[in-house]
Formats: structure tokens, sequence, C-alpha cells
């Protein structure tokens, strides 16, 4: 009986190991908007290192930075100071934190004496407020002084603490100031300063420590809430200003950082730094890069997490005391895409589940699951490895999308998008829809494919930079002629991207292609394909003086038959807009610049169209005339006319008396801006704007 016993307890035992876990994510509860808080490092930008900001640091979409407010001989660390670093980061949004004890030497600090360290710190503020940057988080006073402070110096609240906080607040009284960076949490310790802080008026805008391990993570907010409840102090934001594995040749470990970035955007961390363990490397982003500046396996988890936008959505973990498995997840309605990175100390099989999907994501959508490996902080990886693409039917806005944990050190993706059919673009409506561009004739590389990333085109940066004419990940931006709208191009482009096109090839052949570019890059180019099949080889663009003067250069394609084809023009090099491309039957294009029937000044074509939405031809002819307030020549008095946004996007209609059109669109419900109006019986557009 007791063998049986055994055996059946056993039995009992297997079944529970084998039975998946579940991460609950609710993509219809926000948190919090995104704001990619744990993506800054303690030292890891120095003024030289990442070499390259835009491959190596923007797609991180980095938050704040912790760097020592003086840096050189002398000074605590010898590279990095806040005032050298600040600057190569301002453009791309990132902040940097001052650490005022790091203009000492040694440690721990060798502090002289107040009136020196009072010097000091006034040299420091003053450089912070004449400076040019406006990208300073806040002053952290005071690093790790349960460990730096020295007793023979005298009590480090009364002493340091309220004495430099009282300096700050009389300088830069709008700063945020940051505290007590402990080396550790300690609740006993925590209590008695922020006790002291509630008493003599020097409470820390934002609460800082250092935290080891993610597990005890949820019980130290805990402790914190719990001590500014019993003081009476009304909630701080939270900085996290050192965070990594209690074994710290595992900072960055891809596994082990999603339970530390879940916990801080679920308990609204307002930042949080990875540490910086391996002191003759800095500016590796806290071991994201390796020792030889290549990217790690973390740099590829942090840039599924800078890759976010929208909203945070609300996870769940089954244990949320631990550092078992845990995610955090995103949803971008706009954009069309949720994404949920998991990982953590738990290895087998999780089944994700998945619940408020938008219903404007159809039946059915496509969920991408790949994953990242990881060996050490300095073996260099390509980039993520595809587990499945696979389409799943939404029942009740829920899917379970299963994933196998097999390293824990591995970081695991799920990418859920819509499934969009890949179609002509029309430019008439925004929308699929239209006939294939036919060939020989202008290809306006703008109106790409309709069907989304991966499938009609593939952006390698979520954000669009140039913000124009269509709403995806694809970065369109404006072509102007004498300070008039002529059209739209593509433009931020990164080496390797591409967009595809369904068209028509009339005839057989050979093919010459002209191609409208604008670059002040060198080795920039495309490479065309038909049917995924090369049919030139790469066309290579001369620099020319920068991003607005376009040129053009020509090319020959290989035999091309007959028929519906799918066009891929792929992008060599970086940063290169492209406008236009022109296919010709035979060896050469004409000379002159292609014109189409819609760019006439009759505007005879465009009235043809749909008049809800204003297509690229369309607006390409648009007169440069900007009034601000003040009647349009040849319009007609008290008439009725249709009101598009700058895009081209129908607005409404408006009944214009001839005199004051600033008045007929305030009246009619218009903000201040700039619009296109045309009259509804058609005619010639004209672009109209109004102040205040």
């Amino acid at each position: 009986m007791i063998y049986c016993k055994s055996i059946l307890a056993v039995l009992a035992s297997v079944a529970l190991a084998s039975a998946a876990v579940n991460l609950n994510v609710s993509l219809g509860d926000s948190i919090k908007p995104v704001t990619h808080v744990a993506t800054g490092s303690l030292y890891g930008l120095t003024e030289s290192l990442p070499s390259n900001i835009e491959k190596d640091l923007a797609p991180l979409k980095p938050n704040v930075f912790l760097n020592p407010a003086r840096s050189g001989n002398g000074r605590q660390q010898g590279i990095g100071g806040a005032f050298l670093v600040a600057p190569r980061v301002e453009s791309i949004g990132a902040k940097v934190q001052i650490r005022l004890a790091d203009v000492l030497p040694g440690w721990p600090y060798a502090f002289k004496n107040m009136d020196h360290w009072k010097q000091e710190v006034t040299s420091v503020i003053n450089d912070k407020l004449k400076s040019a940057n406006k990208n300073f988080d806040g002053y952290e006073i005071w690093n790790e002084p349960d460990g730096t402070w020295k007793d023979a110096n005298g009590d480090f609240n009364s002493v340091l603490w309220k004495q430099t906080y009282d300096l700050i607040r009389k300088m830069d009284p709008g700063a945020k100031i940051i505290g007590p960076s402990y080396s550790y949490y300690n609740s006993s310790r925590m209590d008695a300063f922020l006790k002291y802080c509630s008493q003599n008026n020097c409470l820390p805008d934002v609460i800082s420590w250092h935290q080891w391990g993610s597990a005890n993570f949820v019980n130290v907010v805990e402790s914190v809430r719990s001590i500014e409840k019993k003081y009476n102090i009304s909630p701080r934001p939270f900085s996290v200003n050192e965070y990594s594995s209690e074994e710290h040749s595992e900072e960055g470990c891809p596994g082990l950082s999603v339970p530390f970035i879940a916990k801080f955007e679920r308990y609204g961390v307002e930042s949080a730094m990875i540490s910086w363990w391996f002191v003759p490397l800095p500016g590796r982003l806290g071991s994201l890069l390796t020792s030889n500046n290549e990217r790690g396996g973390g740099w590829w988890l942090y840039k599924w997490y800078g890759d976010m936008s929208g909203y945070m959505a609300k996870v769940t973990p089954p244990n949320d005391k631990s550092d078992g498995v845990d995610g955090f997840a995103a949803l971008d309605k706009k954009k069309g895409f949720a994404s949920v990175v998991l990982g953590g100390n738990t290895k087998g099989d999780i089944s994700v589940n998945i619940s408020g999907i938008p219903a404007s994501f159809g039946a059915k959508v496509n969920v991408d699951v790949e994953y990242v490996v990881w060996e050490n902080k300095d073996k260099a990886v390509a980039g993520p490895t595809l587990v499945e693409s696979k389409e799943y039917t939404v029942s009740d806005g829920k899917i379970t999308v299963p994933v196998n944990i097999t390293n824990t050190k591995y970081g695991y993706h799920v990418h859920v998008t819509p499934i969009i059919p890949q179609e002509p673009y029309d430019p008439s409506t925004g929308k699929a829809g239209t006939a294939p561009t036919e060939l020989p004739g202008v290809l306006q590389v703008e109106n790409y494919d309709v069907g989304g990333q991966n499938k009609a085109y593939y952006d390698k940066d979520e954000d669009n930079k140039g913000g124009l004419y269509r709403e995806d990940m694809v970065d369109v931006v404006a072509v102007d002629e004498n300070d008039a709208l002529k059209g739209y191009a593509i433009g931020y482009t990164q080496e390797g991207e591409w967009l595809e096109y369904t068209v028509n090839v009339k005839t057989a052949g050979k093919y010459a292609v002209k191609a409208s570019y604008a670059t002040s890059s060198e080795n920039t180019g495309i490479k065309l394909y038909v049917d995924d099949k090369p049919v030139a080889d790469n066309i290579m663009f001369p620099q020319g003086a920068d991003w607005s003067t376009y040129n053009t250069v020509s090319a020959t394609t290989s035999e091309i038959s007959a028929g519906t084809h799918v066009l891929k023009m792929e992008i060599v090099g970086n940063y290169v807009n492209v406008d236009w491309l022109e296919f010709c039957a035979g060896e050469k294009c004409a000379e002159e610049k292609p014109e189409e029937s819609t760019k006439s000044d009759s505007g005879e074509a465009v009235a043809k169209t749909d008049s809800s939405q204003i297509s690229h031809e369309q607006t390409s002819f648009i007169r440069n005339r900007t009034v601000m307030g003040q009647s349009v020549f040849g319009m007609c008095k008290t008439n009725v006319y249709n009101v598009f946004g700058v895009t081209g996007k129908r607005l409404g209609q408006v009944s214009l008396d001839g005199v004051n059109i600033a008045e007929s669109l305030k009246l009619a419900g218009y903000v201040p801006g700039v619009y296109l109006i045309r009259h509804v019986n058609g005619g010639q557009f004209y672009r109209v704007g109004f102040s205040k």
C-alpha cells in the first residue's frame, strides 16, 4: 500500500511538472503609457561610447542614464561626465541623471568637509543652469551612503543630505532631487531616512535604491509605501538607479532582465539603470554591448522593449514575488500590433493567455514567436531566432500562445498583428483596392502595398519619423519645391529595409529604370527584385548636397516577364530619400522628368477622383498660397468648399464668404493650423491657414 501511494505521488508530481504555467496578458487594461523606464544604465554611456548613437542606442529608446557630475583627474570616474554625454543623446530623447558624489575621488569617497563639498556642488549646479542641454533628469545627491559615508564626517541625514538638499533648492528650485541611493534595500535604514526628511522638509522628489535580484522587488515596494504612509508622506516615484542579477556575471542577461522590467513597469518605477560591475568597460549599456562593442543577447531583448509603443498592458505572472517567469506587454492600436516579452527563472511550457485583443485586429491574427540566446556578456548575438509565424483565430478577444522556455537565460517575444492581405495601395482612399501600377510607367514609392510589416514592407524602426501621408511604421517625408508641397518620398531609411509594390508588366523585356533620390550619405542606393528574384545590380546613388535636393540616376533591369508581379525595392546603405521610380521599355528613359496628368494646373484629372481624399498626385500641384485670415483669389463668395488636412485627408466642409477665411474656419470648428481647400464642384486647390 505504501508502494502504491509512492507511485501515485510520483505520477501526481510528473503531471504537475508537465502542466503549462500561465502568464496572463490583458491588452484591454492600460497600466501606463510606454516610456521605456528600464532602458538606462550606470556609466553605460560615455563621451565616446557607444560610438554610433543612431545604430546602437537610438533603437533601444533609452530613458535615463546615470553619469558622474564631473569626470577626469581627481574625480571618482575618469570618463563619462554628465555634461559631456548629455549632448550626445538629447536628440533621441534620453535624459541624464547627475551623480553629485562623483565629483570626489576615491572609494569610499574622499570627503574633505562641507565647505569644499558645497563649492563643488555649486559649480555643478551653475554648469547645469547655463548648459544649452535641457535633458538632465535631476541630481542624485550621494551614492550608497550606507557604505561610502564615514561616521567621522557626521550624521549623513543632517550633515550631507539636508544641507545639499537646501543648496539645490535655493539655486535650482525646480530640479528633481533623487536619493538616498542605498547600495541595497534595508527597511530600518529607509525608515530612519524618510522620517528625518519628513520632519526636516527635505524629502527627495524620487526615492532611489539599488536592486540586486528581482525576486524581492515587490516586497521592497510594499515596504517603502508602508513607511511613506507611516509618516504621512505622499507616494514618491521610484528610481532604481542600479539593478542586476545577484550573479554579477549575468549583467544584461535577457532572461534575468525580464522580471526586472516587468515589475518596474507594473509598479510605476520612473527610471531604472542597469548596473556597472565590469569597471574597465564603461559605455557598454550595462553589458548589452560586448567588450568589443558588439550587440549581445541582452541588446536584442531591450530592442524588443524599445520597439514597444502605445501603452503598457497589464501582465499577471504566476508569482509576482519571485524571479520566475514574468512578462511585460504593450498595445499600439494605431500601428496595429501587440508585443509581449517574457522570460525568467522558469523552464518549460508557458501558456501566454492574451485577452482584450482589439476588434479592429479582426477574427484572425498573425503571431510571431521568437527568442534570443545568451551565453555570457561578451558573446555577440546576430539577432533573434524565429520559432514560428502562425495564424490564430480570435475568440471573444482572446488567444493562447504556447511558448517553451528551453533556457532561463534566454528572452522570448510574442508579436501579434492583424492579418492584412497584401494588395496595391489606393492613394485616393488611403486603403487597399486600386489596380496594380502599370509598367512601363511611374511608381511613386510612398504608394507601397497594403499588408504591413514583414509582408508589404520591412522597417527597422517602429517609430514613424516622417509622420506624413500614411499611418504605419514606414517613414514618409515631404518633398518641397520653392516652399510648396510637391509630394512625398520615403525617408530615414536604413540598410536592408524594403518595400513591395504589386505591378502589372504590360510588355515582357528589359526595362530602363530612372530613380529620383536625395541623400548626403555615401554608398547608398537601392536593389530591385521581381517576385523575390534580383532584376538589377545595386543601383548606387552619388552623394548629393542634402536630403531635400533631388537628383536622378538610371539603370537597366534584366528580362521581366509580362503579367502581374511583386516588385521589391530594398535599401542599400543608410539614409537616402527615394521619391519615385520610372520604368521605361527599352534601354533609356526620356531625359525630362516624368509628368503625370494630375500634375496639371488645370485640375481636370483631379476632378475625376473621389473627393473624400486628396491623393499624392493631387497634392503635388497645390499652389503655394498660404493665406493667414485673408480672402483667396479666385474663390466665389458665399460658397461651399471641402476642407482637407495637409496629408490629404478630407476633414469636412466650410462655407466661405470670400472676406474672412479664418473666421469661417473658426465658426465651423476648425482649430488654428494649415489646411487645403477646394470648391465642392472641383477646380483649384488652395493652401490656407490661420493662427489664434
